[in-house]
């Protein structure tokens, strides 16, 4: 994708300066919702929108493209996001690019811009009976703090194309007419919820794909691919490290002196440690296989309490 500075990514995605990533965030959501392309029957100008909703997000949802970009704009010198190196996309790929992810079948290599691809409103239908594939779609999950430490399953509710239910796919009616229902295009948008497992352990951003979740194809063709990049919610209490999990917890000051029994919520449970007499602000007790379960595996890390004094604390 090329960047350019002189493009106000702000007013595109209709955001300030100050926002922060996560006003960001959602706003694009809006955007990308408005301009979905499953909804817009592959709309050139909701195509052009995406496109530059995508670019402006990839740029602005980036905490260090962003950086890089205001200190372009603010001094006025050219950028290219696709420089050989040193660049802050450099090696960068959205795989939320809705612009260039949504596309219909047949070849599309040759054009003269690498970075520019056709709308769907130019392109030419080589056969309109021959089985086409349908969209794969893309989209971001809130994913709890602790589902994403120990895994878990949560519903997700999308649209997507489906076959249409009246004339199951055919695009007519039994008088040869075009079908009432999906209007003679074989399939109809439809609200969909899928449990989605969450893998334990999962990093932020990482990009889980559900094959033949996607879009329903055209005159038989097979479905497309749902991915779903996580986006892990933070957590009040709790932080993570590798594998370990991080908390701070405050104690009274006579706690601290004379030491004695504390409980503790861990991540799925709790437990009651001993705190040790004469403890200091700062030290940290460790509890063994308590922590997020290391990725696609068994095992875990820790769970570690870290105490603060507390003047004004009970405990």
């Amino acid at each position: 994708m090329k960047v350019s500075i002189e493009k106000d990514y702000y007013k595109i995605l209709g955001v300030k300066k100050s926002d922060k990533t996560r006003d960001i965030k959602k706003r694009y959501r809006e955007l990308a919702r408005k301009h979905h392309p499953d909804t817009n029957e592959g709309s050139k100008k909701s195509e052009e929108a995406f496109k530059r909703i995508s670019e402006a997000y990839e740029v602005l949802g980036n905490a260090k493209n962003r950086k890089e970009y205001d200190k372009l704009r603010a001094n006025g010198r050219k950028h290219r996001s696709n420089r050989s190196s040193g660049g802050p996309n450099e090696g960068y790929t959205d795989p939320f690019d809705f612009g260039r992810q949504y596309t219909r079948q047949g070849p599309r290599e040759s054009q003269q811009d690498p970075f520019s691809q056709p709308p769907f409103a130019d392109e030419t239908v080589m056969d309109p009976d021959m089985p086409s594939r349908g969209f794969d779609l893309q989209f971001m999950v809130d994913v709890p703090f602790v589902v994403a430490a120990l895994g878990g399953q949560i519903p997700y509710t999308y649209d997507k194309h489906v076959t249409c239910p009246e004339c199951r796919g055919s695009g007519t009616d039994d008088y040869e007419d075009p079908c009432t229902g999906c209007q003679g295009k074989q399939r109809v948008v439809e609200t969909v919820t899928l449990d989605i497992d969450i893998p334990s352990g999962v990093a932020d951003q990482y990009t889980l794909k559900f094959p033949r979740q996607g879009g329903a194809g055209r005159n038989g063709g097979p479905l497309g691919d749902l991915m779903v990049k996580v986006c892990i919610e933070k957590h009040p209490q709790f932080k993570k490290i590798k594998s370990d999990i991080h908390s701070v917890v405050s104690i009274s000051p006579e706690l601290a002196e004379k030491g004695g029994p504390l409980e503790i919520q861990m991540l799925d449970s709790t437990t009651t440690i001993e705190v040790e007499e004469g403890t200091l602000t700062g030290e940290e007790f460790r509890i063994p296989d308590a922590g997020s379960t290391q990725p696609w595996g068994k095992k875990r890390g820790d769970f570690v309490v870290k105490f603060h004094i507390d003047e004004q604390s009970g405990k």
